[in-house]
Protein backbone atom coordinates (compact mmCIF):
# COMPACT_ATOMS: atom_id res chain seq x y z
CA UNK A 1 0.00 0.00 0.00
CA UNK A 2 1.50 3.23 -1.19
CA UNK A 3 -0.13 5.60 1.71
CA UNK A 4 1.73 3.40 4.52
CA UNK A 5 5.19 4.76 5.36
CA UNK A 6 5.93 2.46 8.59
CA UNK A 7 5.36 -0.98 9.08
CA UNK A 8 6.43 -2.92 12.46
CA UNK A 9 5.94 -5.64 14.87
CA UNK A 10 6.00 -4.62 18.66
CA UNK A 11 5.20 -6.91 21.48
CA UNK A 12 1.61 -6.44 23.11
CA UNK A 13 0.77 -5.67 26.70
CA UNK A 14 -2.53 -6.29 29.05
CA UNK A 15 -3.96 -3.09 28.26
CA UNK A 16 -2.63 -3.23 24.63
CA UNK A 17 -3.15 -6.09 22.27
CA UNK A 18 -1.97 -4.54 19.34
CA UNK A 19 1.50 -6.12 18.06
CA UNK A 20 1.52 -4.50 14.57
CA UNK A 21 1.83 -0.61 14.01
CA UNK A 22 1.52 1.09 11.00
CA UNK A 23 1.30 4.68 9.59
CA UNK A 24 -0.56 5.65 6.79
CA UNK A 25 -0.85 8.94 5.58
CA UNK A 26 -3.98 10.94 3.73
CA UNK A 27 -5.52 14.23 3.05
CA UNK A 28 -8.46 13.15 5.45
CA UNK A 29 -9.27 11.23 8.48
CA UNK A 30 -11.88 9.06 5.39
CA UNK A 31 -8.96 8.75 3.42
CA UNK A 32 -6.88 6.91 6.03
CA UNK A 33 -10.02 4.47 6.70
CA UNK A 34 -10.84 3.81 3.57
CA UNK A 35 -6.95 2.67 3.14
CA UNK A 36 -7.24 0.71 6.49
CA UNK A 37 -10.51 -1.15 5.70
CA UNK A 38 -8.66 -2.39 2.77
CA UNK A 39 -5.81 -3.55 3.86
CA UNK A 40 -8.38 -5.56 7.06
CA UNK A 41 -10.12 -6.79 3.72
CA UNK A 42 -6.85 -8.10 2.39
CA UNK A 43 -5.34 -9.16 5.55
CA UNK A 44 -8.54 -10.41 7.78
CA UNK A 45 -6.82 -8.37 10.35
CA UNK A 46 -10.23 -6.46 11.48
CA UNK A 47 -9.70 -5.61 15.08
CA UNK A 48 -7.51 -2.28 15.10
CA UNK A 49 -7.35 1.04 16.80
CA UNK A 50 -6.85 4.16 14.83
CA UNK A 51 -4.47 6.92 16.27
CA UNK A 52 -4.90 10.41 14.36
CA UNK A 53 -2.30 13.60 14.47
CA UNK A 54 -3.35 16.14 16.56
CA UNK A 55 -0.35 18.53 14.78
CA UNK A 56 2.07 18.32 12.16
CA UNK A 57 5.91 18.97 13.25
CA UNK A 58 8.43 20.43 11.44
CA UNK A 59 10.65 17.85 9.50
CA UNK A 60 14.21 17.39 9.82
CA UNK A 61 16.81 15.43 8.70
CA UNK A 62 19.37 13.55 11.02
CA UNK A 63 23.00 15.48 11.33
CA UNK A 64 25.68 12.58 11.66
CA UNK A 65 28.91 13.47 12.84
CA UNK A 66 28.87 17.15 13.79
CA UNK A 67 31.24 19.14 15.91
CA UNK A 68 28.48 19.18 18.43
CA UNK A 69 28.19 15.37 18.68
CA UNK A 70 31.73 15.24 18.84
CA UNK A 71 31.70 17.67 21.81
CA UNK A 72 29.02 15.58 23.56
CA UNK A 73 30.38 12.47 23.28
CA UNK A 74 33.85 14.01 24.49
CA UNK A 75 31.98 14.34 27.53
CA UNK A 76 29.55 11.70 27.89
CA UNK A 77 31.00 8.63 26.26
CA UNK A 78 33.12 7.17 29.63
CA UNK A 79 29.94 7.92 31.63
CA UNK A 80 27.83 5.98 29.62
CA UNK A 81 30.17 2.89 29.41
Amino acid sequence: YQAVSHCYERPTYEDWPYSVFSMVHGRSVEECENVLDAMAEETGITERDSLYSTREYKKTRVRYFTPEMEAWERLYAGVLR
